[in-house]
């Protein structure tokens, strides 16, 4: 059933965007439709995020060592992908400049002041450590602030392990919300393939083709990075890592589709972790991985970013020496961990990061424009990304238990519907 559902995503998607090029103001009019969908994803993520990593961080026993020792490999790794997409994305650039022969006069620019509005809600690097600890936690779920909420969830579940059976109400409790939690997420699911195809409708009668033409080396640019990282890069270190990294993609192809619709890796969190624990993952693992994977392990993210500023430089004729296109890139891996799992995050990261380097930030106001066609695509990037970080850190952690089924038997016979 599973690749019926993808089946169904992708109609939703072709239906979606034939509504949008020949009736742009009736797809425009399925926006709310979509919002919707999007409203409902967003509705379940915390208490998901919470629940689950509250069961896995107790499940260590109260022992903060074993917890820490597990988020300094998470660290470790998401910091090594992001080094090797940002050279991905700096090779690209500069052997296919994007930016060399662009007349930027004949696009339609957007306001840079009204980006501008966007720049308070980018968090740099010390400040993001620091807003780590929530003064507030309703306060912090009530806006979605993930990594808040997954701190204060790890200690939350150290401390109920570690006064033993005086905590069992609580954490039955918690355990059984997660199980309420994962099924409403399969309630929700049904709607997607009508959530699809209303915002790939209002995205295609909004924008049209028409500014995708004089941009289109930079989207092909950004499209062929991505393309090279998903099953260039990620085959490679799984097959030295000896994971069977084409099982998993086809694992999760539908929630790929779902995150390329929709922009938002919120959208598929749920299903995205309970798929990882079906391949073999430890709970504990994953309930910690992915959830703090959505701001600090954006591959597609990363590589859009690199690109897009040195397309800027280009566009605009600003010369960039390779050690000072080096800084842009030691720039881009703190600012890059401040994205947010919400679509257009990359937007505002870029803009602050070619504000701190001197480029022009009206670039960033061209990009603008075409934005929604790139962020589908970085957004679904970070699909793959979230289940490979999954495996390794598992397997690092010595909790990766293959389940053998999923070599025996077929995907339809293996997977539950979504």
């Amino acid at each position: 059933m599973k690749k019926f559902f993808a089946f169904q995503v992708l109609i939703g998607l072709f239906i979606g965007a034939i509504i949008g090029h020949f009736f742009p103001k009736f797809g425009m009019g399925l926006r709310p439709i979509g919002d919707m969908f999007i409203h409902l994803i967003k509705m379940i993520v915390v208490p998901i995020v919470f629940t689950t990593i509250v069961i896995g961080s107790s499940g260590s026993k109260g022992n903060m060592k074993k917890m820490g020792a597990l988020g300094l490999k998470t660290i470790i790794w998401f910091e090594f992908i992001t080094t090797l997409v940002l050279g991905i994305g700096l090779i690209l650039v500069n052997l296919l400049k994007p930016g060399h022969g662009l007349d930027l006069s004949h696009l339609v620019k957007q306001d840079i002041h009204a980006l501008n509005g966007s720049v308070s809600t980018v968090v740099d690097f010390k400040s993001m450590i620091v807003n780590i600890i929530p003064s507030n936690i309703v306060d912090a779920m009530g806006k979605s602030d993930l990594l808040a909420v997954i701190f204060f969830a790890i200690l939350f579940g150290a401390a109920a392990s570690a006064i033993g059976k005086a905590s069992e109400p609580a954490l039955k409790f918690i355990d059984s919300v997660a199980k309420i939690m994962f099924r409403l997420t399969q309630m929700v699911m049904v709607t997607a393939p009508i959530g699809v195809l209303a915002l790939m409708a209002a995205s295609v009668g909004q924008y049209g083709i028409g500014l995708l033409i004089p941009m289109a080396k930079l989207i092909g640019v950004v499209y062929l990075g991505l393309a090279i990282v998903i099953f260039g890069l990620f085959p490679l270190i799984s097959w030295f890592l000896k994971i069977p990294y084409f099982k998993v993609f086809r694992m999760v192809w539908d929630l790929f589709l779902i995150a390329f619709s929709t922009t938002s890796t919120e959208t598929i969190l749920p299903q995205l972790m309970e798929r990882m624990e079906k391949f073999g993952c430890s709970k504990r693992v994953v309930s910690f991985v992915i959830p703090t994977g959505l701001s600090l392990n954006c591959d597609g993210s990363t590589l859009y970013l690199s690109v897009c500023s040195i397309f800027i430089a280009q566009a605009f004729g600003v010369p960039m020496t390779f050690s000072q296109q080096l800084i842009v890139m030691a720039v881009l891996i703190a600012t890059s961990k401040g994205i947010a799992a919400v679509p257009s995050g990359s937007l505002v990261v870029l803009l602050a990061t070619v504000s701190a380097v001197g480029l022009p930030a009206e670039g960033v106001a061209i990009i603008a424009g075409i934005d929604r066609v790139l962020d589908m695509a970085r957004t679904a990037c970070n699909t793959p990304g979230h289940c490979l970080a999954s495996i390794v850190v598992s397997k690092w952690e010595k909790e990766f238990t293959p389940n053998k089924s999923l070599n025996d038997q077929t995907d339809q016979q293996v997977y539950h519907q979504v």
